[in-house]
């Protein structure tokens, strides 16, 4: 059965959603109003009523969203409630530093294999899995089932590397280099590229 389409904007601000509600959780609040809700979030309380709304009918008036059932949604809409192995190609300081912001502590999430090119990684450890050779990816990856590849190699070897990915069967890609992938429609990309939403953040200052 197909999956209901939402507004992409929805999605794009349910992770964010989701990371809020838990700290808010940590901090020991277990209910709050979407205008309460509203003091943490980077949207209103009229929008956030709308996003969950897609989902199904969450909060009860007068008291509220109880945070943990809207942790609980929210990881099964985005299909979390599921372990996705991922594997990562290039260990540098700039995947360490994405990795570091997602919470390994919790199902959705979890690092099976390790590639990188600099004999000086090659054998260690990261995140508490043995770092392997960039050229052994292939043979690796390949009848695995991983699903999601993380691309952090040299520009160079960027291409190479990605249809690497595909051929060994992962449909999802996070993009740090700086290469644009020209990929199939059923290859899902993500780039994370901070020089695009400087530019992106700089163009709504001028127009504001």
């Amino acid at each position: 059965m197909d999956r209901p389409e939402f507004p992409i904007e929805t999605i794009r601000r349910l992770p964010l959603y989701l990371r809020c509600f838990n700290r808010l959780i940590v901090l020991g609040e277990d209910t709050m109003t979407s205008k309460e809700l509203s003091k943490f979030l980077a949207v209103n309380s009229g929008q956030l009523r709308k996003d969950l709304s897609y989902f199904g009918d969450f909060g009860t008036r007068g008291v509220g969203y109880d945070l943990r059932e809207l942790v609980e949604e929210i990881r099964t809409i985005l299909r979390m409630d599921k372990d996705w192995n991922l594997a990562v190609a290039g260990i540098g300081n700039i995947s360490q530093s994405l990795l570091d912001h997602i919470d390994f502590d919790h199902p959705g999430f979890r690092i099976v294999y390790a590639f990188d090119e600099d004999e000086s990684l090659i054998g260690t450890t990261f995140r508490g899995v043995n770092v392997r050779p960039l050229d052994e990816l292939p043979s690796v990856l390949k009848d695995s089932g991983i699903q999601i590849g993380i691309l952090a190699v040299s520009d160079v070897d960027a291409r190479v590397v990605a249809d690497q990915f595909v051929e060994c069967g992962i449909r999802g890609i996070i993009n740090l280099t700086r290469i644009c992938l020209n990929m199939s429609d059923e290859i899902q990309v993500v780039q994370m590229d901070l020089s695009s939403e400087l530019g992106r953040l700089i163009y709504q200052l001028e127009i504001n």
